[in-house]
């Protein structure tokens, strides 16, 4: 969520400095760190209900929704789930959270100099933009970017074994560092001469994605990388996707748009990258130097990927605009089962977007959820979740949920100068199976100072 000036601003600045030796500096800069303070925040929750339906598309019933605004910004909520059943939500300055399913949210507040307009979560302007995923002890591990205090990347980390929140100031980055990406990738690497268990993988950006930063610890993200640089270097090989448990795969898995940035935390330790986009096909990081190395491998990957705590692969990606591809692997990939998701009829009839969907699997629950957008003739777009059951070798439909209205017409990305925004799906799967999901329509508001009427993305959890 940027805006068309500052985008094109980010170009001109992207392009003069080239590469990620541009933002290194003379050396290793200290990164400051904070605390940051939970506040209870009078949030209004409503409950509504909307239309169930079959596998096959029939209406069924209904299903009760807790909703609120819930954190987030103009276009973008990212809510991420965490084993002990919290909630996060991390789409604009600072992070939120609920420990009942929605009822009561709390913000948390960096303990960080902000100017006036960026207080009670820049209410006056459209606000920062983040991400966050959960690492293998229940960690919390976050990014969150801030143009309008002055171009802040600021990470954080919440440690549940001893309730406690860290904040880092992080001045190297790319110039524009929008719609920031996540991801957690299980060790053990070497880096910079030294043993670590764990790399967080964080890209931002959207006039040059090639630059991303890693970090070792969730807080220091001063180890820029650009991937072409990387990949150009000696290749990995042949590249595998082991059939590993682990139970932390189910809380790992992370949001983001496909198009944008296609990786995968690996159960068995390091991360692949499969988006095609740059100088190879797959690559991987490279568990002896911590960069990213080309490589081949017999799988072939598209849309978004995850791997759940059994080690088994769930693959969702479009087939020609109006279904979705939906497919599982128990042999890393080598094969796969295939079914096709559809909107309900009455709801949407094609995608809004070719990349306005996302899914996240459970081994333990053994079902995995998709959510998506869908237009109808009128171009308003419709939200549609869809529940599967992962116990068997050939996933199954078992439930259908639209949420909303369905009576907004939203734009995507900066290109959208007057029309609401919903710039990407974000799902959670809670232990106890309850759903938790983004939407929009005409009665979702996040007011701000200049509008108390704007429109922006809401968060939907299944009572």
């Amino acid at each position: 969520m940027i805006s068309r000036r500052t985008a094109l601003l980010g170009a001109a600045v992207v392009a003069a400095l080239g590469s990620a030796a541009a933002f290194a500096g003379p050396g290793p800069v200290p990164t400051p760190t904070y605390g940051a303070t939970p506040t209870l925040v009078p949030e209004q929750v409503r409950v509504s209900a909307f239309p169930t339906y079959d596998a096959a598309g029939h209406k069924t019933g209904t299903a009760k929704w807790r909703i609120s605004p819930a954190g987030g910004n103009c276009c973008e909520t990212f809510i991420t789930a965490a084993p002990t059943g919290r909630l996060y939500e991390a789409g604009g300055t600072y992070p939120w959270y609920t420990d009942d399913q929605g009822k009561h949210w709390y913000e948390v507040q960096f303990q960080v100099p902000d100017p006036p307009w960026t207080a009670d979560n820049a209410k006056t302007v459209a606000g920062g933009e983040g991400a966050t995923t959960i690492g293998p002890d229940g960690t919390l591990y976050g990014v969150t970017w801030d143009p309008y205090s002055g171009d802040h990347l600021q990470s954080y980390t919440y440690r549940p074994q001893n309730r406690t929140w860290t904040v880092g100031e992080n001045p190297i980055h790319s110039p524009v560092w929008d719609r920031p990406w996540l991801v957690y990738a299980k060790g053990p690497f070497t880096v910079n001469g030294t043993k670590v268990n764990q790399l967080l993988d964080a890209q931002g950006g959207t006039v040059n994605k090639d630059l991303e930063n890693f970090s070792t610890d969730g807080i220091d993200y001063s180890n820029a990388h650009s991937v072409s640089n990387d990949e150009s270097a000696a290749p990995a090989g042949r590249i595998n996707i082991p059939v590993v448990r682990n139970p932390a795969a189910d809380w790992w898995q992370p949001n983001f748009l496909p198009a944008d940035w296609a990786v995968l935390p690996l159960n068995s330790g390091g991360l692949l990258r499969y988006d095609g986009g740059s100088s190879c096909p797959v690559a991987r990081v490279n568990p002896a130097n911590g960069n990213w190395q080309c490589g081949t491998s017999p799988v072939q990957l598209r849309g978004v990927v995850r791997q759940d705590s059994r080690g088994y692969l769930t693959e969702v990606y479009p087939m020609g605009g109006s279904q979705l591809a939906f497919a599982t692997s128990r042999d890393g990939g080598l094969t796969w089962s295939t079914i096709t998701l559809t909107a309900p009829a009455g709801t949407g009839r094609t995608l809004e977007t070719n990349n306005l969907y996302t899914v996240i699997a459970n081994g333990k629950l053994k079902q995995a959820v998709v959510s998506s957008r869908w237009d109808d003739a009128a171009g308003n777009g419709h939200d549609i979740v869809f529940r599967i059951d992962e116990s068997k070798p050939t996933p199954k439909v078992t439930k259908i949920y639209a949420l909303g209205k369905g009576d907004l017409n939203t734009g995507n990305d900066v290109s959208s100068v007057t029309a609401p925004r919903f710039d990407y799906e974000s799902i959670a799967l809670l232990p106890s199976g309850k759903i938790a999901v983004t939407f929009d329509d005409s009665s979702c508001l996040q007011p701000s100072t200049r509008d108390p009427n704007h429109r922006s993305p809401e968060v939907a959890i299944l009572v």
